[in-house]
């Protein structure tokens, strides 16, 4: 059993060792995102204390003045409540742009570089970077690999185990060892990371899986209890047409974040049901689902129809809620997303020893 888990794990390794090396080189790039967005955002907010006295204009004025100098429309509008932080701006071709709520002055696109980076290495993490067309046939190649990554995992975990218990077995196994060359080496840095990121790397493998196949989701809501929800038809796009801005907008928006104390974002999707403004009022920095909900305010009468905390959601709902951003690391926050970080890492040093043992065994079979 142990020689068939052996070759079992040799040839997966081999099949998909340069797969999950790309997976772990652009997982690994796409950690920090989040934090580095915020921090050079920064830089766009103002920085003069705001006048006393002073009055933010009303959101239609601030939509009407971004899509004015983004030349496309605005798709959502997200306030934060500090002063000095602007209205974040996203247009239909996700662009983000910046007004101030007191001036009206608008900055962007921000960052457009630095976006485009990101946005190509999730496009290349999700995809490969494929066309639209191809997504479907990506995302089932990438539902493969990381199963037969997980069966890696699991063999990996059986074949961890010695033989014998001794102390150099185990120090080989726990201990990272430096003073080592050529194939003892990479014998022990294979092993040593196994051991210490095998379960985050599960972790990350198990919600991939849940991500990319729809009967593989379809489970995670049966082993909750919870029915599995009905998929909405794709909201048409908004690239070639423009939007209008509900009326009273602003004492909506104030109505959505009422009694939820230390929200820190409040983000509403323009072309949506006119009668019901739908607002997801977040108290975290974006990661955490178990500090958003949706609230719901009649448009006519500005009164608060229903709120939908977390708590409110199936339990499926709520496991499903919190699959990417385990996979991403930003249920954890900063600490989530270097534990990521590192993890992807491990990934590829996993990758590159593997591949590096297997021809040191064929030259060695050739002798």
């Amino acid at each position: 059993m142990r020689r068939f888990l052996f070759w079992l794990h040799l040839s997966t390794g081999v099949l998909i060792g340069i797969v999950v090396l790309f997976f772990s080189i652009t997982g690994t790039l796409l950690a920090y995102e989040r934090p580095i967005l915020h921090a050079v955002d920064k830089h766009y907010y103002r920085t003069e204390p705001v006048p006393s006295g002073a009055a933010r204009m009303p959101l239609a004025t601030l939509v009407a003045k971004t899509e004015s100098a983004a030349h496309a429309p605005v798709e959502a509008v997200t306030v934060h409540p500090e002063p000095a932080s602007p209205v974040e701006m996203q247009t239909a071709n996700r662009d983000i742009f910046f007004a101030d709520p007191f001036s009206g002055a608008v900055q962007g696109p921000v960052s457009p570089r630095l976006r485009a980076f990101f946005s190509q290495m999730t496009a290349a993490h999700r995809w490969f970077g494929l066309s639209n067309a191809r997504h479907g046939t990506a995302t089932a190649v990438k539902g493969a690999v990381t199963i037969m990554f997980l069966v890696l995992l699991v063999s990996g975990a059986i074949l961890w185990i010695p033989g014998r218990w001794n102390r150099h077995t185990l120090r080989t196994g726990i201990e990272p060892r430096f003073n080592m060359h050529g194939r003892a080496r990479n014998y022990n840095w294979h092993k040593v990371t196994g051991f210490w990121l095998g379960l985050p790397l599960a972790a990350i493998a198990v919600t991939g899986i849940i991500m990319a196949y729809p009967w593989a989701n379809a489970l995670l809501f049966r082993l909750a209890g919870s029915p599995v929800p009905v998929r909405n038809a794709p909201r048409e796009s908004l690239r070639h047409h423009a939007n209008v801005v509900p009326g009273h907008l602003d004492e909506a928006f104030v109505q959505a974040v009422s009694g939820v104390d230390g929200w820190q974002g409040t983000t509403f999707r323009l072309g949506q049901n006119a009668g019901e403004l739908n607002f997801a009022v977040d108290r975290g920095d974006g990661g955490q689902p178990e500090k958003r909900e949706q609230v719901f305010v009649d448009a006519s009468t500005l009164q608060v129809v229903r709120r939908v905390p977390f708590a409110g959601l199936s339990r499926g709902q709520q496991w499903r809620s919190w699959v990417r951003f385990v996979h991403t690391g930003e249920a954890g926050g900063l600490l989530g997303e270097t534990v990521a970080m590192v993890t992807a890492f491990g990934a590829a040093v996993l990758s590159i020893t593997g591949i590096l043992l297997f021809f040191s065994r064929l030259r060695r079979l050739r002798n």
